[in-house]
């Protein structure tokens, strides 16, 4: 993540170039200056020149612990590709799934590479889900289009070693893992021949690697294989007081959303490596690459320099090696440009800014805008050490000018609970060609107000502005390919004189504000439609010829509107009144109401809802994802809700849910028309269940909600007295093992991963595909990303088996639905994806899962 992007910049126009798109997703808050040990730790790595690429499938395939010893202790650059985002997989904190969940993990990624110090890049291919196969994921993601990523990747980072997290044996579990493999072994020769993908060679040269290798589980047992190099990623670090085992275990524990808590490992951890491909290694990872500036032509004057000032570093007072950083600077910039010189750049400045204590960030009085809004901004620079530094120019995007900014004391006297002094714009003096030394311990403020183009684009992640393809995003500009995520467009460009060595930072503009809780806090600034709408529900449920109530709710972002809000209906449907008018204050909602009739048309189609303000139509919604490990994110999607048009009957009147994260089951048996009680954990234990005609488990709530466990036999006493439990799938703990039903099961891991696998009914007469609704072959149709996961495996004959399934190639899989009698009642336990299916509007998944619960008592 770009914390504080420290450019060198040899000729600048005389604004700052105002780059084609605004996204908040960069970390908004200042670098803080590095401490005595890590400037130590910083000057070392600047006189080391080696790389690595570590490459996987997954957010969480990374090997955090390596990547800390690589870059923290061994001092080289690392960084991890991961194929994709993650946004196919699920959710342990919260809602968000899809894209809103690959743009989570992605900020975990970033969080966890804070920690371990290393960088990192993604392609453009769509997590789908679980795959058993690596052709298969290649075919998906369009083989040559997956590769060619990857190459870009390596002909950018240009690294020495190449390491694969994953073996092409099938071995890794997963055919994205399979896959990624196999491209780290296309890609380790490719990205050497000028004949592969030569159009990315207008920005780019290529490279080969020294060595390719599989950081495996265990040595290759081939006679004639090259014997296997390992190190120790558990070794101490005295400096940061922590073994890189135990730096890694933070990092990788910050993949939250995955549930991916890590213990923090003290103690040897032996890492090994089996030669893949290129020259194979003897005693260390990095054997015959040369790790020193000699490697560039003229860089023996930089070391010279570069040792120079680590020997001549006092940690009390950092700011005296300022001359000699600075000579080691202009030393820099007259090597060849590449991304190793690049990159050593951005880490010498950064170590030059530490030393000198500076602070500088620039702050928005605004935390949202809308295009053609003028935003005032304050530029805030202090120099906290006694080393003279002059704040030479400030520019700003759009063509904004700066002012430096004069304290114009209140009107009124001084006093106890007077107000302080207020920063006013000096017009005489201009930030952009009035220099103006820092004072110590005082802070240099500078004015802007910028005017926002009215073609502003929206704020959002930057691979998801275009439409997907098939297999993988489209990103309209080829540079950012592989980019985690986009430097802000909206930032300051500040440069500062260093003993006579001019530095350029550019600096993210931010909104701040203190959280009672957490202190200060930051977000970025973003740039919104002027109004958002939002449905009530992801998918309305239309069961009969009479019109039902569909709500919008209407947000003006920023600034007072009037306009009119209206849906986009499919062909045959209609909705009274046809529009409806909406006024709004600044940030204010209004919630408009619509009934809807369904047309004759498709069982499951879209709704689409807009506002028209001054003859313009928007029609985003826009949602934020905000946790205390990631910086805040806003995302806009289509206003859109899945229509689910069929004939659904249900039994029975109340249902107690037991949520899980992320679990959309209650809003759906509300629309069937059930009424829905959530229990919390003390409810289940106190509240009279034998009022409830059915209890239903959200998803994974047994591994989210431990009390459960405990509380299962009270469940099953439940059940046992003529009540209905329906559990859906859970992952498979050995605390949950034969305890979960009246009889033993145990959850697997097996999984139908194919969405339009071949569904057998097992019992075509049994009542959960009888009653109330009758199931068929067709209400399997339209399914997406599976059928099913973490399936019953083995169980007791005493359970009933209704369904069947399987994928390609795999033995059948009978343990998705099971139904078992116990007492006066019903247990079911689904492991059907219906979390998946219900928000999707798939029509046969609502009726199979009101078949699940509904129950005549």
């Amino acid at each position: 993540m770009r914390r504080f992007l420290t450019t060198l910049v040899a000729s600048l126009p005389a604004i700052l170039l105002a780059l084609t798109a605004f996204c908040a997703g960069a970390d908004p808050r200042p670098a803080d200056a590095l401490d005595a040990g890590e400037l130590r730790g910083a000057l070392r790595r600047l006189q080391v020149t080696g790389s690595l690429l570590y490459i996987g499938a997954h957010p969480d395939d990374d090997n955090t612990s390596l990547l800390a010893y690589l870059s923290r202790g061994r001092l080289v650059r690392a960084a991890y590709l991961s194929l994709t985002r993650g946004d196919g997989g699920q959710n342990i904190l919260g809602p968000e799934t899809g894209n809103a969940l690959g743009v989570l993990r992605t900020q975990e990624l970033l969080a966890s590479r804070r920690v371990d110090g290393a960088g990192q890049f993604f392609t453009r291919a769509l997590d789908y889900g679980f795959s058993k196969s690596g052709e298969e994921a290649l075919a998906f993601w369009g083989h040559d289009r997956a590769l060619a990523d990857v190459v870009w990747a390596i002909r950018r980072f240009r690294p020495d070693v190449i390491v694969s997290r994953f073996g092409t044996d099938a071995g890794g579990g997963h055919g994205h893992h399979t896959a990624s493999a196999i491209l780290a072994g296309e890609a380790f020769r490719a990205a050497a021949d000028s004949t592969r993908f030569p159009e990315q060679l207008r920005q780019v040269t290529t490279w080969q690697a020294k060595r390719l290798v599989w950081n495996t589980w265990m040595a290759s047992q081939e006679p004639n294989a090259p014997r296997p190099v390992t190190l120790d990623a558990g070794a101490y670090d005295p400096e940061l007081g922590l073994s890189y085992s135990e730096l890694g275990g933070r990092a990788r524990s910050l993949n939250r959303s995955q549930g991916a808590g890590t213990r923090e490992r003290r103690g040897s951890v032996i890492e090994t490596f089996q030669h893949l491909d290129g020259e194979p290694a003897v005693n260390d990872l990095f054997d015959g690459v040369t790790l020193d500036w000699s490697r560039v032509a003229g860089g023996a004057a930089l070391t010279a320099l570069l040792r120079e000032a680590e020997a001549g570093f006092d940690p009390d007072r950092p700011w005296e090696i300022l001359p000699t950083l600075a000579r080691a600077r202009r030393a820099l910039v007259t090597l060849p440009d590449d991304p190793l010189v690049r990159a050593k750049r951005s880490e010498l400045e950064n170590v030059m800014r530490s030393c000198a204590g500076l602070w500088v960030d620039a702050l928005a009085e605004a935390p949202t805008v809308s295009p053609g809004d003028t935003l005032r901004i304050t530029i805030t620079a202090i120099d906290r050490t006694p080393v003279p530094l002059t704040l030479t120019r400030v520019e700003l995007p759009f063509g904004a000018r700066a002012f430096h900014a004069v304290l114009t004391p209140p009107a009124a006297p001084a006093g106890p609970g007077a107000a302080p002094a207020r920063p006013q714009a000096d017009p005489s003096a201009p930030a952009d060609s009035v220099a103006r030394a820092l004072v110590p311990q005082r802070p240099a403020v500078v004015l802007a107000s910028v005017v926002l183009p009215a073609s502003l684009p929206f704020t959002q992640p930057y691979w998801l502005r275009e439409r997907p393809s098939a297999g993988s995003f489209e990103v309209a500009d080829p540079l950012l390919v592989a980019e985690p995520e986009e430097a802000p467009a909206l930032a300051a460009r500040v440069t500062v004189d260093f003993a006579g060595e001019p530095l350029t930072f550019d600096v993210p503009v931010a909104f701040k504000w203190t959280d009672r809780v957490y202190g200060d806090r930051y977000r970025g600034v973003e740039v919104l439609p002027p109004v958002t709408c939002q449905f009530d529900q992801s998918a309305y449920l239309f069961t009969e010829p009479r019109p039902r109530e569909v709500r919008l709710a209407v947000q003006s972002t920023r600034a007072a509107l009037s306009g009119v809000a209206r849906l986009r209906l499919p062909a045959g449907w209609s909705a009274v009144p046809a529009e409806v008018p909406v006024t709004l204050e600044a940030g204010a909602e209004q919630v408009v109401r619509f009934r809807v009739t369904a047309g004759p048309g498709p069982q499951a189609a879209v709704l689409g809802g807009e506002v028209e303000v001054q003859g313009r139509r928007y029609a985003s919604s826009l949602s934020r994802i905000d946790y205390p490990h990631v910086p805040i994110q806003a995302l806009l999607t289509p206003c859109e809700a899945r229509l689910v048009h069929t004939d659904l009957q249900v039994r029975g009147q109340w249902i107690a849910y037991l949520m899980g994260p992320g679990d959309q089951g209650p809003d759906a048996l509300r629309q069937m028309g059930f009424d829905v009680t959530l229990l919390d954990d003390d409810a289940v234990e106190s509240t009279d269940l034998s009022r409830f005609d059915c209890i239903v488990t959200g998803v994974r709530a047994y591994n989210t909600r431990p009390r459960l466990r405990v509380l299962q036999p009270r469940l099953l006493e439940y059940v046992k007295n003529g009540g209905r439990l329906v559990v859906q799938y859970c992952t498979n703990d050995d605390a949950l093992n034969d305890r979960l039903g009246p009889w033993p099961l145990r959850i697997s891991r097996d999984r139908v991963a194919v969405e339009g696998a071949e569904m057998r009914f097992l019992q075509p007469a049994h009542p959960l595909l009888r009653a109330p609704n009758v199931i068929t072959a067709r209400d399997f149709e339209g399914w997406v990303q599976e059928r099913g996961l973490n399936y019953a495996s083995p169980w007791d004959p005493r359970y009933e088996t209704v369904l069947s399934a399987n994928d390609p190639g795999e033995p059948a899989r009978d343990g998705g639905l099971l139904c078992a009698n116990y007492g006066k009642g019903v247990f079911v336990y689904t492991a059907l994806a219906l979390f998946r299916q219900l928000p999707a509007g798939v029509p046969g998944a609502w009726r199979l899962f009101a078949n699940l619960v509904s129950a005549p008592r």
